[in-house]
């Protein structure tokens, strides 16, 4: 299966949260003259191409996009032919490059770092891959219902043993009383001026059961490692604890083929800070 290309196409939610982000929040931004800008985690790199670039001044000197995965980040490159724009393999929760220490005006991070269970070296790394002065604006999941599915699949005999590292696939907040003091807090200890930690109330739904599953198969890390004879049995199994949560409503349209619209409601966090000066 070719993730990167699954992703490009069944990523309505990321971008949806993505586009809200940069349509509310971009205008806190100061930006720099000739500035290093850096975007943690930039998937297929569409976010970056369709949505942030077109609302970014056009004299920034470098633009780079990092993903952990090697795939991605080809799938990014084969995009773009702008020479001031790069794509690059990096784990934000691990050693960073020396070349980039304090080189960075901006950095972005779009659904990323709800990935991310060192999320004080991840903060750490960001703190120091930018200039005094420089700013952040991120967005990442706090909670969201595929959380409670996935701990409900991993507790079954039949899934559990594909799901045992289950903690590093659930955002460490999504069961955080407080989200937005504990990631101010961690900010506050790395350094960083907060100027908007907050978390969103949010929702997207998902046209159909068919753009469901394919949206899951694009993002769920436990297929991977599932026998290739079982992967559409968890697919399916998945679904139907789609229709248990009562958190999430199913709608169905009135059309010929009596189609369901999947509504699901999440938290999204919206953090803007700086490094002093």
């Amino acid at each position: 299966m070719n993730k990167a290309s699954l992703y490009s196409k069944y990523s309505g939610l990321q971008k949806n949260d993505a586009s809200f982000v940069i349509d509310n929040y971009l205008r806190l931004i100061k930006w720099k003259p000739n500035a290093n800008i850096l975007d943690i985690g930039s998937g297929d790199g569409n976010v970056i191409f369709e949505l942030l670039l077109p609302k970014i001044p056009k004299h920034f000197a470098k633009f780079v996009g990092t993903d952990i995965s090697e795939e991605m980040v080809l799938f990014a490159k084969n995009q773009c032919n702008d020479p001031k724009i790069d794509f690059l393999q990096m784990d934000i929760s691990a050693t960073i490059p020396p070349e980039f220490h304090e080189y960075f005006d901006h950095i972005f991070s779009f659904y990323c770092l709800h990935w991310v269970v060192e999320q004080r070296q991840a903060m750490k790394n960001i703190f120091d891959m930018l200039k005094p002065g420089g700013e952040m604006l991120l967005t990442f999941l706090a909670s969201n219902p595929i959380y409670d599915i996935y701990e409900r699949m991993a507790k079954s005999n039949k899934w559990g043993p594909y799901m045992n590292n289950l903690k590093k696939y659930i955002s460490p907040y999504h069961h955080s009383e407080d989200p937005e003091t504990e990631l101010e807090n961690l900010l506050k200890k790395e350094g960083f001026i907060t100027h908007l930690c907050r978390v969103e109330n949010r929702s997207y739904t998902f046209p159909s059961f068919s753009v469901l599953s394919k949206s899951v198969s694009a993002v769920n890390p436990f297929i991977k490692k599932l026998p290739e004879n079982e992967i559409d049995t968890y697919i399916e199994d998945y679904l139907k604890e789609v229709r248990k949560l009562k958190t999430i409503t199913i709608e169905t349209c009135n059309n010929n083929d009596n189609e369901e619209k999947i509504h699901v409601p999440y938290k999204l966090f919206v953090t803007f800070a700086s490094k002093p000066v």
